[in-house]
């Protein structure tokens, strides 16, 4: 039998790039949406702000695959803008509560591989919110995905706001009912220092398949083993506005707030005036330090003259140990502006997340 070499060489190389292109992890959206005017739908990650692709809609359908550089499911969402420049931003409908009201609506899923969206769309209005007439927020129709929208959009959407013995039960619950769950894993690493070492532990003793092979997983399971050496973890010392070094507390004083905050954070910089109104009532007293997890120094520094804070101003650097020692010892997850007093012992008297008000802080720093 007579083989063409020049053949056989095309159908080889065709063969190679299918199965690569069958390894990545890539989503394949279709829609039919019989209301949604001509234009072209875009795809974003995290944000709207952060578009990675698009396609054409005509007569409300479209087709778009896209496939990714992460090997771990993404929150995505759509937006769409049709040929007049009217931005249609989708929200969809869930099959859990928030704040105990059923049906919550988010505008985003997970990258699950086939993502179906059939049906209307409906027009919204969002009471005391005047938008431009370019802009139009919508519900979209029933939106059908995999088992990781499945289980992201049956787990209650204020689940992680308070961390308390009912949020652990029902963690473990959901994880015992979705242990593929990458939303859970995700919130689970975000909120990692609100628990326990020991509850983070049995969480993740509760994830099956090849969730339990993922980075995310894996970083988890190696930072949540430091924790139970928090004692043996030194404090770094940190890099002033002046370049120098210098440690996170001055033992002549009882007790330190601090405050976590960068450049970049609104609400963190929306809080600043109310800070140098206590830090004028209670700087005798307790110590202020501003811990900035900016990853830029000169928006630092930018920043730090724009709002001219009198007390100890410090920076973490990139280096991953570092980041750890702070966030193990002051308990730091992701969110800020994030606010902790403490004692000469490092221990906890207090803290909050989010733009505080004078009200709360005075009662945080009065304990």
């Amino acid at each position: 039998m007579f083989i063409n070499m020049k053949n056989f060489l095309k159908i080889y190389f065709l063969f190679l790039i299918f199965s690569c292109s069958k390894n990545k992890y890539q989503t394949s959206i279709q829609g039919n949406i019989p209301n949604l005017p001509d234009g072209t739908i875009f795809l974003f990650k995290d944000n709207p702000n952060n578009k990675v692709d698009s396609t054409e809609t005509k007569n409300g359908k479209f087709s778009l695959i896209h496939v990714w550089k992460e090997d771990e499911p993404s929150y995505i969402g759509i937006d769409h803008i049709d040929r007049n420049g009217i931005n249609r931003f989708f929200n969809f409908t869930t099959k859990a509560n928030y704040k105990k009201v059923p049906g919550w609506g988010t505008n985003v899923f997970l990258s699950d591989p086939v993502i179906n969206i059939n049906g209307n769309l409906k027009y919204d209005t969002l009471v005391g919110i005047n938008l431009p007439a370019d802009k139009k927020p919508v519900t979209g129709p029933p939106l059908k995905g995999g088992k990781q929208t499945e289980a992201f959009y049956n787990i209650d959407g204020d689940l992680f706001e308070k961390i308390d013995d009912k949020t652990i039960r029902t963690v473990k619950e959901k994880i015992e009912r979705y242990p593929y769950s990458y939303h859970l894993l995700y919130k689970i690493n975000e909120n990692r220092n609100s628990f326990s070492a020991y509850q983070v532990k049995d969480f993740l003793k509760s994830f099956k398949g090849e969730i339990t092979k993922s980075e995310t997983f894996e970083k988890l399971l190696a930072y949540n083993e430091k924790r139970f050496n928090e004692k043996s973890i030194a404090i770094p010392i940190l890099q002033d506005k002046n370049g120098l070094k210098k440690e996170i507390l001055n033992k002549k004083y009882k007790k330190h707030l601090i405050v976590f905050w960068a450049s970049w954070c609104g609400p963190c910089r929306q809080e600043i005036p109310m800070l140098k109104k206590l830090y004028g009532l209670y700087e005798n007293d307790i110590e202020f330090i501003s811990i900035s997890t900016d990853t830029d120094k000169a928006l630092w520094q930018k920043a730090l003259k724009e709002e001219n804070m009198k007390w100890k101003q410090l920076i973490v650097s990139n280096d991953i140990s570092e980041n750890e020692a702070l966030q193990i010892h002051f308990k730091l997850n992701q969110a800020i502006p994030y606010t902790v007093l403490v004692d000469n012992d490092l221990k906890i008297l207090g803290n909050t997340t989010g733009l505080s008000n004078e009200q709360e802080l005075k009662k945080l720093i009065n304990k």
